[in-house]
């Protein structure tokens, strides 16, 4: 009888172990997310992200600022960093390999889109320039010499319009502050810069009657935009005292930041991880103004940059926002070269 009954537990203690999900055990000890330099907001982003995995999942997680993406996208693709909070933009040069990367990373992948930033043209309000087309013969910011990838995007949202780099003279500025200097002191016609951001506002408020947003030319589609400049896409902007210059409903470029994350770490690691993200948006949201915009159908587009993590398809599909449009875009980036 007592042999019975200790071969019944053994056989009751190996169905419970049995019956544990993958799901239960955490390969992951630590968490490190690569950010911009303290004080950006892709730090203060990294923070937030690392306090909800520490607090939720119970992985001890920091961020871990360097100068930029170029230095810590690598380190995501060998595992030397878990995560790492990146633009789409930054995002596909690394996976394709593009300039500043030596070859392709594709290791990369996408845990989830936490933030849209609208990103336009911008002029004087006073001036006669009105869309994009009539900034031929006009002097336009388009080089940036903090960042190709601006660059890149400036060409194709003046490309929009079908004007080119020759229509223009380009003011070439060391980066988004400078440039805007430039559209206010007088030494551009035309500046380029995210929207509703601090230093746009002050711009405004220094020229006489305001600034206006240009909206993208005709071209200007989703299809286009990516086409041209790897990562970008287009959104609808609205007045609101955030969005300074808009006066209409306009349509502008726009590009992603993501929450990457190695391609070493489990899927399993990788699907508790996208889903205590999921779980905790809101209250992530009321801490983080730039989230805000970012509803929880709007994890998964289906542009993304670099193939998501299995672990994040997983749940995608589980919560019904995985598209067909997701999938084939997932099979050719998997697929490419």
């Amino acid at each position: 009888m007592k042999n019975r009954i200790l071969i019944a537990v053994l056989a009751i203690a190996g169905m419970a172990t049995a019956a544990v999900p993958a799901l239960a055990q955490s390969q992951l000890r630590q968490i490190t997310i690569g950010t911009n330099p303290a004080g950006t907001n892709y730090y203060v982003l990294g923070g937030a992200f690392a306090g909800v995995f520490q607090e939720k999942l119970g992985i001890r997680s920091s961020p871990q600022p360097y100068s930029g993406s170029s230095v810590y996208l690598p380190l995501l693709n060998s595992g030397g960093v878990t995560m790492g909070v990146n633009g789409s933009l930054d995002t596909a040069s690394a996976y394709t390999g593009h300039a500043p990367y030596q070859q392709p990373l594709k290791d990369i992948r996408v845990l989830a889109r936490v933030w849209v930033l609208p990103y336009a043209y911008f002029v004087r309000a006073k001036s006669n320039i009105a869309s994009m087309g009539e900034l031929k013969g006009k002097r336009v910011v388009i080089t940036l010499k903090s960042n190709t990838e601006l660059g890149n995007l400036n060409r194709t949202i003046l490309a929009t319009g079908s004007v080119s780099p020759g229509d223009v003279t380009d003011v070439v500025a060391a980066s988004i502050p400078q440039n805007i200097s430039d559209v206010v002191e007088g030494r551009a016609d035309a500046g380029i810069s995210a929207l509703g951001i601090p230093l746009l506002h002050k711009a405004a408020a220094g020229i006489p009657g305001g600034i206006r947003i240009l909206p993208v030319g005709p071209l200007g589609t989703d299809s286009f935009m990516d086409a041209h400049s790897p990562g970008s896409s287009t959104i609808t902007v609205e007045p609101s005292p955030r969005n300074v210059g808009v006066s209409k409903s306009l349509r502008v470029a726009a590009f992603d930041t993501y929450l990457n994350i190695s391609a070493k770490v489990s899927d399993a690691d990788a699907y508790r991880l996208v889903k205590a993200l999921h779980d905790n948006w809101k209250a992530l949201q009321e801490g983080n103004p730039p989230l805000r915009g970012t509803t929880l159908d709007m994890f998964a587009p289906a542009n993304s940059a670099a193939p998501y993590h299995p672990g994040a398809v997983k749940f995608y599909k589980e919560i019904g926002i995985w598209t067909a449009a997701n999938e084939k875009r997932q099979q050719e980036l998997l697929n490419s070269k």
